[in-house]
């Protein structure tokens, strides 16, 4: 099952470049399919990855980036950041900064509170915090001026047509790499959390530096996904889903690879699914919510009926 996701994000990845109105032109592909394309590959291998990180850390199976408002944070000190370096006319840096600040103090503070509450505790604070912030960014953006609001309300709207073109695009893509690798290097040491932190240290994993590791992954994917593209709800959820049931396995270290793929071949036929069948260019992430609400609620029912 696992070749089957490989081959299908290969397939929509190819599909995605080759595909629409104006066919072949290679000078449509370069200037607008290549950076739509690698927003859709980055974004899906980050919040999926972010996912599977948050699922395994938390031992809660509804963990996701956007439910647990973790991109709604990174999203809103995004946007204040953007607003306070635009004063020394570097905007994208403090953008990109922001977004991965603000990551890493709501997965910091998610698993802080893991290790007091309960799952539905946890549950319940991060879509509080999801809520919160969105309404405090929809705000935020009613104050920029009329000329700057289109392209940066745009940016805020999880759309993959956002992702900048050119050498800021490459580099971006390029520096997800090495938190995949990171990911996949401790990849058994972050398995062994799936039994707890007391079972992880009679395992001889150290503890806190796993904290401190899984925190940093998760905020980096994040963080790196929003400041591309904005935030884009349920890939976090659905991917990690998916990669168990391919590979069979709950464990970590046999997850990161198809987890990934799930990942990008989702943020793919999502995009495709937008570019194809809607009349309006609108952002993937409406197509993301209506087809990943009901995943989770069923994820739900079934976690329910099993408790």
């Amino acid at each position: 099952m696992r070749s089957v996701l490989y081959i299908s994000a290969a397939l929509l990845l190819f599909f995605n470049l080759l595909w629409g109105p104006a066919g072949l032109d290679w000078g449509v592909i370069e200037a607008v399919r290549v950076p739509r394309v690698l927003g859709a590959v980055l974004a899906g291998a980050a919040l999926s990855l972010a996912g599977l990180l948050l699922q395994t850390a938390l031992r809660n199976p509804l963990a996701d980036p956007y439910v647990l408002g973790v991109s709604g944070a990174s999203a809103l000190t995004a946007l204040l950041s953007y607003l306070a370096w635009r004063l020394f006319h570097m905007q994208y840096v403090g953008y990109l900064g922001g977004a991965l600040a603000g990551a890493a103090a709501a997965s910091l503070l998610l698993l802080t509170l893991s290790t007091r509450a309960s799952l539905y505790a946890v549950l319940i604070a991060g879509v509080m915090t999801a809520f919160l912030t969105s309404a405090v960014l929809q705000l935020l953006l009613m104050l920029l001026p009329p000329e700057e609001l289109g392209y940066v309300y745009l940016a805020m709207q999880g759309s993959f047509a956002a992702y900048p073109p050119g050498a800021v695009g490459y580099a971006l893509a390029l520096a997800l790499v090495p938190v995949v690798a990171v990911a996949w290097r401790y990849s058994r040491w972050i398995a062994a959390y799936a039994h707890g932190e007391e079972a992880a240290a009679g395992l001889g994993v150290p503890v806190r530096r796993v904290n401190v590791l899984i925190t940093a992954l998760a905020a980096a994917a994040t963080g790196l996904a929003v400041a591309s593209v904005g935030p884009v709800g349920f890939i976090g959820l659905m991917a990690p889903h998916i990669a168990r049931w391919s590979a069979g396995s709950h464990r970590f270290d046999k997850l990161v690879t198809p987890a990934v793929a799930s990942g990008i071949a989702l943020a793919l036929l999502a995009d495709a699914v937008t570019r194809a069948l809607l009349p309006r260019d609108v952002p993937s992430s409406v197509v993301m919510s209506l087809v990943g609400v009901p995943f989770a609620v069923a994820l739900f029912w079934r976690y329910v009926r099993g408790v």
